[in-house]
């Protein structure tokens, strides 16, 4: 059973444009659209590069496919009509369509993923098909919807509220509100006018906002979400580009402890409900990695899984997962992240030598890698195969030390061209991981959840300023270089911990082939490139 599931279209409210390839319930190939059109987020776009790809990936093409699955269910027949069309005179073929709707996608990917037998399974986001949140238990492979909450209740637009008040871009810039908010008072606003969750109940006060039926279009980025009693309420908001200021930093502060509380006393609720102790979250709320470590320290929870790709991106996967497990191939657990293009020694021998850049040939990258950052530079690092999902996990990844003091501040100015507040993570050996960050996970592979950190003053360059860090946990069966890397930088340095940042600079997407890595590489202040077995590094 070959399911091909995608995600996309031409409205500007659809976004995160991506494809994944299921064969008999496995994931073997996905990837996001932004990725090769170098477009963040890819919003209005069909996913057509990814879809080529994750064919070509296993030799295939569109007329090999059994299903198309895509979620949307309650769209009507032009969505599905447009896609029809899109393949047919893109690939020509048309498989036959399945949609699904949104959220019980994000739910599959969340629960199928996990592989757990039995879980809470919770999807959180701005809203899909209509809905923002649901609530839901798997059990023996099956999943169950318990409960929905349509817009304008929704936790994602309250969080893309305070993101434009405080002076980013909605749907985009939500990771710089909750970096930001490690700087505020967590207490400087009481939110209930405007949010409240009482015994998981979820209700955002419309008033506040624009108007908004639930079968509406989302509006767009430009638009503002709030009007003037929110002003009246929050005070002034801040203008892009401009100082951030203490009030700022309070708003951001006081949203984010509303959003973790929120959904905090869902999670409880559930529990309540169902006795379940293992939690799955999905949608792009579920990209709040300090709100999960709020669910991960609850008392009662066993285990908790982040679908990685949490947010819009997902979609194909668990779209593709239910249709398989409808049609009798029942899912497989996700192993693995690193479901994107491979890093080909011979794309990387044929691009250097067309731009004619000079490089040397190294027998082991990890060591030359180590060795590199244990001296003091900023490494750009290009193996394997490419991570899905926004966070970089060790394939396409920058690395550094993470015991240098200043490398933060280095990196932020010199590098990824970003604001000086945000924190970097840091990636650790599964083994030693519990020697350096404090947390209830026995690993964290995805980078979805922070942990405290034991020694602050030791990590200095990987620590937030409220003590924590959004932590991964690498092993060599997940991924044997980065594993091998952390290997030999702890021969040198006596410490298995790096500072890892996705391979990119601020606005633009992960890079996704040498060319583009070599052009980050000359376009920033990194010191080196290891670029599969190949090392090039700059004349100072």
């Amino acid at each position: 059973m070959i399911v091909l599931g995608v995600n996309g279209g031409v409205r500007l409210g659809y976004q995160d444009a991506s494809a994944a390839l299921v064969i008999d319930g496995e994931v073997v190939a996905a990837a996001e659209e932004e990725r090769f059109n170098r477009i963040k987020h890819s919003p209005g776009q069909w996913p057509q590069r990814s879809i080529a790809w994750v064919l070509a990936s296993r030799g295939l093409t569109l007329r090999d496919v059994d299903v198309v699955a895509s979620h949307g269910s309650t769209w009507g027949d032009g969505y599905g009509a447009a896609l029809r069309g899109y393949l047919r005179d893109t690939f020509g073929a048309t498989p036959a369509l399945e949609r699904v709707h949104h959220h019980e996608a994000h739910a599959a990917s969340a629960f199928y993923g996990s592989g757990f037998q039995d879980a809470i399974v919770l999807t959180i986001d701005s809203s899909g098909d209509g809905v923002s949140t649901t609530w839901g238990v798997g059990r023996g492979g099956e999943l169950r919807t318990l409960r929905r909450f349509s817009r304008p209740h929704s936790l994602g637009l309250f969080y893309s509220l305070i993101t434009q008040h405080c002076g980013f871009v909605r749907d985009r810039d939500e990771f710089k509100v909750m970096g930001l908010s490690s700087y505020g008072d967590r207490d400087a606003h009481d939110l209930s006018w405007l949010l409240t969750c009482d015994d998981g109940e979820l209700r955002l006060d419309a008033s506040h906002l624009p108007d908004l039926p639930p079968g509406a279009p989302q509006p767009s980025r430009q638009e503002m979400l709030f009007g003037d009693s929110v002003v009246a309420r929050l005070g002034p908001p801040r203008r892009p580009g401009t100082p951030i200021t203490q009030a700022t930093r309070d708003v951001a502060a006081s949203a984010q402890r509303a959003l973790e509380d929120a959904v905090v006393a869902m999670v409880e609720r559930l529990h309540r409900e169902t006795g379940l102790r293992r939690v799955c979250l999905a949608g792009g709320v579920a990209l709040n990695c300090v709100a999960n470590q709020r669910v991960m320290e609850l008392p009662w929870v066993d285990d908790l899984f982040v679908q990685p790709a949490a947010g819009d991106s997902g979609i194909p996967l668990g779209a593709a997962w239910l249709v398989s497990a409808q049609r009798g191939a029942a899912p497989r657990p996700m192993t693995t992240a690193l479901l994107g293009p491979d890093a080909d020694e011979d794309a990387i021998a044929e691009t250097l030598d067309v731009t004619g850049v000079a490089s040397v040939e190294v027998d082991d990258p990890a060591e030359e890698a180590a060795r590199r950052v244990a001296d003091g530079q900023v490494v750009g690092w290009y193996q394997g195969q490419a991570e899905f999902g926004p966070r970089a996990l060790g394939a396409r990844s920058i690395l550094a030390s993470a015991t240098d003091p200043g490398m933060t501040d280095r990196i932020n100015a010199t590098i990824k061209f970003r604001e000086p507040f945000r924190p970097f993570c840091p990636s650790v050996a599964l083994d030693a991981v519990h020697d350096h960050f404090d947390g209830r996970g026995a690993e964290s592979p995805y980078m979805t959840v922070t942990w405290g950190v034991k020694d602050p003053a030791a990590l200095p360059a990987v620590t937030a300023v409220d003590g924590t860090a959004r932590l991964q946990t690498v092993d060599a069966a997940r991924n044997a270089p980065f594993a091998r890397y952390l290997d030999a930088l702890e021969r040198r340095t006596g410490v298995p911990v790096t500072l890892n940042t996705s391979f990119n600079v601020d606005g633009q997407p992960i890079v996704n082939t040498p060319r583009q890595a070599i052009a980050t590489f000359f376009g920033s202040g990194l010191d080196a490139l290891v670029l599969g077995h190949r090392v090039l590094e700059k004349r100072r």
